[in-house]
Order: C-alpha cells, then sequence, then structure tokens
C-alpha cells in the first residue's frame, strides 16, 4: 500500500512546478462595498457604507498569462442580497488585467466592466491585492478594489464611485 501511495506523492511533486507556471487562471471571491458614492443627473447624491448596508456578491474571473506576469482577464460580478432595505449590487462584466510577479506578494489590476442590470453603466476597476497563500496553483488572496464611473445609459454620472473589499481563492490550471 505504501508503493502507489509513494508513488502518487512523487508525481504530484513533479506536477507542481508545471500548475505553477499555468497559463490559464480561475479566482473566485466574496466581495463587499465598504463604501458607495451615487450621483444622479436629475436628483440628490447618495452615500452608503457598510455600517448602512451589507451588499454581499461574487466575484467571477478568468484569465490568460499572456506573458509570465500579465493577464487578460474577463471578470462577471453579481450581488447576493441587500440589507436595511437596499438591494442587491447589479451585475457587471467586462475586460481587465492583472499585473502579478509570482515571487512578490502583492498584485494589482485593472478592468473596464460594464453594468448589465438596471441600466447600463460603464466602469473603470482598479485595485490590488495581497496573496495571503502562495503554494503556486492555488492561493488564497485579499482585495481591495476601487469603481468609478465613466458614463451611463441611465441617470447615474460619472464620479460615481464604490470601494470594495473581496477575499477569495486563485487556481491556475
Amino acid at each position: 500500500m505504501r508503493g502507489p501511495l509513494l508513488r502518487w506523492v512523487a508525481a504530484l511533486a513533479l506536477l507542481l512546478p508545471g500548475l505553477a507556471e499555468a497559463q490559464w487562471s480561475i479566482r473566485l471571491a466574496l466581495e463587499v462595498p465598504l463604501h458607495s458614492h451615487l450621483f444622479l443627473t436629475d436628483g440628490p447624491t447618495a452615500s452608503t457604507s457598510i455600517a448602512d448596508t451589507f451588499q454581499p456578491g461574487v466575484d467571477l474571473l478568468g484569465g490568460y498569462a499572456v506573458v509570465d506576469s500579465l493577464s487578460l482577464d474577463l471578470e462577471v460580478r453579481t450581488g447576493l442580497f441587500g440589507t436595511g432595505g437596499y438591494g442587491r449590487t447589479p451585475t457587471n462584466i467586462g475586460p481587465g488585467l492583472t499585473y502579478d510577479v509570482s515571487t512578490f506578494p502583492l498584485y494589482g489590476r485593472m478592468a473596464l466592466p460594464i453594468q448589465v442590470e438596471h441600466g447600463t453603466v460603464f466602469f473603470v476597476r482598479l485595485g490590488g491585492g495581497l496573496k495571503i497563500t502562495d503554494w503556486g496553483f492555488f492561493r488564497l488572496y485579499f482585495e481591495l478594489t476601487v469603481d468609478v464611473a465613466l458614463g451611463a445609459t441611465n441617470d447615474v454620472k460619472p464620479g460615481t464611485h464604490s470601494v470594495n473589499v473581496a477575499l477569495g481563492m486563485w487556481f491556475k490550471l
């Protein structure tokens, strides 16, 4: 029984460096807005914080590494629910870039998500994170992002923004 088990462990150890240099990655995170500020074209502005409403969401991000430290991403983010009489965060989808040096514990990213529910809003998303664990093929990470509206087809004005925090898992395939 020990022989086959040792062979599997040895095969896995030989495979791990190859997984660490994988080109495809998937990230899944639980994200929460800490602060949001909404500018409307025909009305007052509104600010909310995590103390007013808890609006968790799921952030799913797929990436393809074009070079060792830069990947092209596609992100889908949707809210789960909202408390305190507020609705959930609308669904966003869009492309992005992630700059990640494997030997450094921090990474940065930029995305251009488009809100596809409750009117169309174009955002720029800037963020960065800390790799809590980094086993090459699997990471736990903490991320802070800022979303700023660039334009909209509804009554949301440019400058509308939110600050978000996320905790997630990052798999390299």
